[in-house]
């Protein structure tokens, strides 16, 4: 998979009297991934088939279903969690991005404003043009996520005005990760909304969207086999939509 970004149209200058258009150009990036193949075979006898008080027959494609939403997971906060490099050769969370914290901060106000300033802040291609991308929401691990949803609770009223959490900090929506807990029990994100600007990007092969499970009746062995395969990629596409800061 090869995500071609295109840069902002170039800024627009001023044509005097009987003067010439100028020529100028859009820059453009590129992310490139790939999928996978997954994939585990069950076997079952014949006689598990026949005393199946477990209904294991079953219930073996459900549990494929569980394992491979599991296994998509994985993939996917791995992105998060490992820091992967971009196309540019730094890493998805680095000062150079301008989405990673200088210092780490505990998860409140103070620091998500600024987390959220930050963001705001960033520029195209061009390094010129302003995004001004807006957060939509608050990852934590699970060991910060009675935290976040303090912090963006609608019905609680400080008693000091200086506790009060602005709405537009509240309207983030808190989502807790426990596989963020093994990497870190104090750092925490903030992601744009998908249709604001690109993030994490996942896809399955053409034509094989989600498992393909198959089965073949055993000849030496009396039994049934079963086989599941998952063809699955992901990546991050653009390291502006999101913002860590490593926690205190």
């Amino acid at each position: 998979m090869h995500r071609v970004q295109l840069g902002e149209a170039p800024q627009l200058l001023e044509v005097g009297e009987s003067g010439e258009f100028k020529r100028g150009t859009l820059g453009e990036s590129k992310e490139s991934y790939k999928v996978k193949t997954y994939g585990r075979v069950v076997a079952i006898t014949r006689q598990t088939l026949i005393n199946d008080d477990l209904d294991a027959f079953t219930r073996i494609p459900a549990m494929y279903g569980n394992s491979i939403a599991q296994l998509e997971s994985d993939v996917v906060w791995d992105i998060v969690t490992s820091n992967p490099a971009m196309a540019d050769g730094t890493a998805l969370f680095h000062s150079t991005h301008k989405n990673l914290a200088g210092t780490g901060a505990a998860l409140g106000v103070d620091s998500v404003g600024l987390a959220r300033a930050a963001m705001r802040k960033q520029t195209g291609l061009d390094k010129k043009t302003v995004l001004n991308v807006r957060p939509a929401f608050l990852i934590v691990p699970a060991s910060l996520e009675l935290k976040a949803e303090q912090l963006v609770a609608q019905n609680l009223v400080p008693a000091a005005t200086s506790s009060v959490v602005p709405q537009s900090i509240r309207t983030l929506a808190p989502i807790s990760e426990p596989r963020l807990d093994a990497a870190s029990e104090t750092a925490w994100y903030l992601a744009a909304s998908p249709n604001q600007i690109d993030t994490i990007e996942y896809a399955y092969l053409e034509g094989q969207q989600g498992a393909y499970i198959e089965t073949r009746n055993g000849f030496d062995v009396d039994g049934v086999e079963i086989k599941c395969r998952l063809d699955f990629g992901a990546k991050a596409i653009d390291w502006r939509g999101l913002y860590k800061n490593p926690g205190a």
